[in-house]
């Protein structure tokens, strides 16, 4: 099979990661870049080995026939659109995660794409690190028995006000939706699934904006879910899932986030993106895992890519399914909900939350504890 010729959409701030990973995977060609600022397409486009083409308007890069898969890069709120029309014109799809604001949008992006015949992966990039990835080998391994409770907490970094510029889109919560329990709480919620949790039955939240300024909806949140375990994963009845996110703490303690993983036999600490993971059996009796070498001799933007390129290839399902990235959207659409009713709230969502699109207090209440 020749190489599938790449098209990135949206040269923002993840779009190098793309852009690199086509670069790099052996059976792909970047060939064609596209963003609003046509400037800006001609300079990446200048600056990449390959010299793809540039254009402005996407849909002249959906035009080109040289272009078999798009990374679609957007903004947020645009996903469905791009992907829709994308797949319209015969294109194999690569979304950024969060996968789009709301559930009728998700599910418009998957029967787009299963219509036309292509696929869909959503670039839930966390579970293709290598101590997430190790840490679902050793669970798989039983080497922490029955799973029965994760913990994550996610970096601060996203949302110091420090530290993010302010007028970045992906904080606007008028402009695209939704605030960082989408953004990076899904990259937790992915990832617990990934490890050994089915989809979400019941989840509470609690979200505030206690340290940031301007327009960011949100920066201090927990969730607590319930889970049902995966067989042949380490899952076994229900899992209890928490994941939050405390800017105050995570500088300190936890600067690159992590995840705990209890079990009946043990505790996993797998941390951002550490060479070794902490296995503790008993009191006194802890042990560090080094990751294996076959995870850490890849880049992790590149396996992804190269996941997504043997599903191609080989016609099976992609790694990260588009139905895995609505069940992140509902997952955090019922955070927000739960916040606003201090209510645990069921799932599946029913019909009358498909077109809700999160935290429309935070455009009211853009700071101070909501």
């Amino acid at each position: 099979m020749d190489k599938l010729g790449y098209g990135v959409i949206g040269l923002g701030r993840v779009s190098s990661r793309h852009l690199d990973a086509a670069e790099q995977n052996d059976g792909a060609r970047l060939v064609a870049v596209a963003d609003a600022n046509f400037e800006k397409a001609q300079q990446i486009a200048a600056e990449r080995e390959t010299r793809p083409t540039a254009y402005q308007d996407y849909h002249d890069l959906l035009a080109d026939e040289a272009v078999d898969v798009v990374a679609v890069c957007v903004p947020t709120h645009m996903h469905a659109e791009v992907t829709i029309a994308a797949a319209q014109a015969g294109k194999h799809v690569f979304c950024e995660k969060a996968m789009a604001p709301t559930i009728k949008e998700c599910r418009a992006m998957i029967a787009a794409t299963d219509d036309a015949g292509v696929k869909l992966m959503i670039g839930q990039s966390t579970r293709f690190t290598p101590p997430y990835a190790q840490a679902r080998r050793i669970i798989e391994a039983g080497q922490i028995g029955d799973v029965i409770a994760i913990d994550g907490a996610f970096p601060s970094t996203a949302t110091r006000p420090e530290d993010v510029p302010q007028d970045f889109w992906r904080f606007k919560a008028g402009a695209q939706g939704h605030g960082a329990v989408v953004n990076f709480g899904c990259h937790y919620m992915d990832t617990a699934r990934y490890l050994c949790a089915d989809d979400p039955k019941q989840v509470s939240a609690y979200i505030a904006n206690r340290f940031s300024v301007g327009q960011i909806p949100e920066d201090q949140w927990v969730i607590t879910s319930i889970c049902e375990g995966v067989s042949g994963r380490g899952g076994a009845g229900e899992i209890i899932i928490t994941i939050g996110q405390y800017s105050w703490l995570n500088r300190i303690v936890v600067p690159n986030g992590g995840l705990a993983v209890y079990g009946t036999e043990g505790l996993l600490l797998a941390y951002g993106h550490g060479g070794v993971l902490t296995l503790t059996r008993a009191p006194g009796q802890t042990e560090e895992i080094s990751i294996d070498e076959d995870l850490l001799a890849e880049e992790t933007w590149r396996r992804m890519h190269r996941g997504f390129r043997q599903c191609i290839e080989d016609d099976t399902t992609p790694p990260v399914t588009g139905y895995d990235g609505m069940i992140n959207v509902e997952w955090a659409m019922a955070a927000y909900l739960s916040h606003e009713r201090r209510a645990w709230m069921d799932l599946p969502l029913g019909p009358e939350f498909c077109e809700y699109g999160g935290p429309r207090l935070y455009e009211e209440v853009p700071t101070g504890v909501s």
